[in-house]
């Protein structure tokens, strides 16, 4: 009897597994706005370090040497004098550089890396009280970026990149 009840347990279960196998899968919870554009960031700016050699960073992977975190560092964020500046209201001046993988990553999403750089440094640390022109600047590239950010992704799903 137990053997009996085994048997059709486990075909139960069986038929089950291969139903559920079968059925249609639910969609994917979509990615915010923020998240997509992180995500098209993460795939290019991994795909700029791959190129030049380099294994973009992870957590919980081993820590690669002090040299090899330099080369990375410097790949991702560039090297030497920052390019750009913007000096804030405040008078703390934000600067970056245009030359790693994490600005080629925004050049690519953004178009106008430089007016970007002014308009989110400006908006970011200002919010409300940044300019009015800023701030539809602001909103006019993020629509920008959110719309290549889909397409870098969607480019991604269909290369298996």
């Amino acid at each position: 009897m137990r053997s009996a009840r085994n048997l059709i347990a486990c075909a139960l279960l069986t038929g089950a597994l291969l139903l559920s196998a079968c059925a249609p899968r639910q969609a994917a919870t979509p990615l915010s706005p923020d998240d997509t554009v992180r995500a098209a960031q993460l795939v290019l700016t991994d795909r700029c370090l791959t190129r030049q050699g380099l294994t973009p960073p992870r957590p919980g992977q081993q820590k690669p040497s002090a040299a090899e975190q330099r080369r990375v560092v410097r790949a991702l964020f560039g090297a030497g004098r920052a390019e750009l500046a913007v000096r804030l209201p405040s008078g703390h001046t934000v600067r970056r550089h245009t030359d790693g993988c994490l600005a080629a990553a925004q050049s690519r999403l953004y178009g106008d890396l430089p007016r970007w750089f002014e308009v989110s440094a400006t908006v970011g640390n200002l919010r409300s009280k940044a300019p009015r022109g800023d701030r539809i600047a602001y909103e006019a590239l993020r629509a920008e970026g959110l719309k290549n950010a889909k397409a870098v992704l969607n480019s991604t799903i269909r290369k298996g990149t």
